[in-house]
């Protein structure tokens, strides 16, 4: 009696593990969805663009009505939101998108464009300020517009002051990279001549998008030479200047840097090679391509967002086949985790804090970076 009454306990202890470890839970292996929340915004705010500060993020909005009205958020630490007055000085800044944003310190600068005029251009508005507001400056036809004209890519500011990243017809061939910097309240563009931004026949250039990288700027895009497509990087040593410019590494067959972040510590591109994501991260001045990165396919016109900095490891917010996914790198490789929030196409991404933002389908989401690794 005393040896069958003693099964009893063990046998309840058994099955009490067996529904502790085994049925409902995950024995796939497969790590579990990073889970988001949804931002709620003011009625009728659609987010488009994102910055942050020490503690605050700002959100580049627009309102659709009978016109496009373009506006700024701010939310601030505790969550809550504020409107940040947005003072436009053409007509064609009173209805523009937004294509840029940045933030540093108390320095705001954000750049604007609305398709117009008889050939459907994208007519350009740069904007300064602060928490206060801030404020488009008119500006002379031929500062952005004109028979000459590129695009405007990205706002940087750097200690120098702010400037804007774009393309200019060159007097070589195609369209040369182009800085253009302030003096007072006009934009002036930056002369070339003579420097890695210069088009040449034997090197056509093409670059996809800028930030700030210490007292400098950090230009991601890709260079045609010798009849091969190679991802490389620009950087000037201070403002706007001293460029030179880089091959990425790693990249045997056709690719292009497509975004890039930079932090303290190093920076971080995502881009393409053979049509499929490739990550670079540069530390102590050295690129290296990230190894090991999940095959996912990247078409030749697809946007991407830039790699941010989790706790060392980066993290990458990208579609694949369809749906949004977060990879993550590690020392071991890198793991593949889907999303339970974000549905649609991801255009923005940045991180403050312990919190990463993110723009997809129209909608602002927000996670936890310390759930990247649960």
């Amino acid at each position: 009696m005393r040896t069958r009454s003693a099964r009893y306990p063990l046998a309840l202890l058994t099955v009490a593990l067996l529904a502790l470890t085994g049925c409902g839970a995950d024995t796939s292996g497969e790590p579990g969805p990073v889970r988001f929340t949804m931002v709620e915004l003011p009625a009728g705010a659609t987010p488009v663009v994102l910055a942050g500060t020490t503690d605050a993020l700002l959100i580049g909005v627009r309102r659709d009505g009978e016109q496009v009205v373009p506006g700024l958020l701010r939310r601030g630490p505790a969550g809550e939101i504020s409107e940040i007055a947005v003072n436009p000085g053409t007509p064609y800044g009173s209805k523009a998108f937004w294509y840029s944003l940045t933030a540093d310190g108390d320095r705001i600068l954000a750049i604007g464009g609305r398709r117009g005029g008889a050939h459907g251009n994208v007519r350009w508005s740069a904007w300064t300020g602060s928490d206060a507001g801030i404020t488009e400056k008119q500006q002379p036809f031929s500062t952005f517009g004109g028979i000459e004209a590129g695009d405007l890519l990205d706002a940087v500011l750097t200690p120098a002051g702010p400037m804007l990243v774009g393309t200019w017809s060159s007097k070589q061939v195609g369209l040369d990279i182009r800085i253009w910097t302030t003096d007072g309240d006009l934009w002036l563009r930056q002369p070339v001549a003579g420097t890695a931004l210069e088009n040449r026949r034997e090197s056509l250039k093409f670059p996809m998008a800028a930030t700030a990288r210490q007292q400098g700027i950090l230009i991601a895009g890709w260079e045609l030479s010798g009849g091969r497509q190679r991802p490389v990087v620009w950087q000037s040593s201070a403002g706007d200047t001293g460029w030179a410019m880089a091959a990425l590494p790693g990249a045997p067959k056709p690719g292009a840097a497509v975004a890039a972040r930079c932090w303290e510590s190093g920076c971080a591109i995502a881009g393409r090679v053979d049509n499929t994501l490739a990550v670079w991260s540069m530390a102590d001045g050295r690129w290296t391509r990230v190894p090991g990165t999940p095959p996912v396919a990247v078409a030749d016109d697809e946007k991407l967002t830039a790699p941010v900095d989790v706790d060392g490891r980066l993290a990458q917010v990208i579609n694949d086949g369809g749906a949004v996914k977060v990879l993550s790198s590690a020392t071991d490789g890198w793991t593949v985790r889907p999303v339970d929030g974000p549905t649609g196409t991801v255009t923005a991404v940045t991180r403050i804090g312990r919190s990463l933002y993110v723009v997809a389908g129209d909608t602002l989401w927000q996670a936890d970076v310390g759930s990247f690794s649960a």
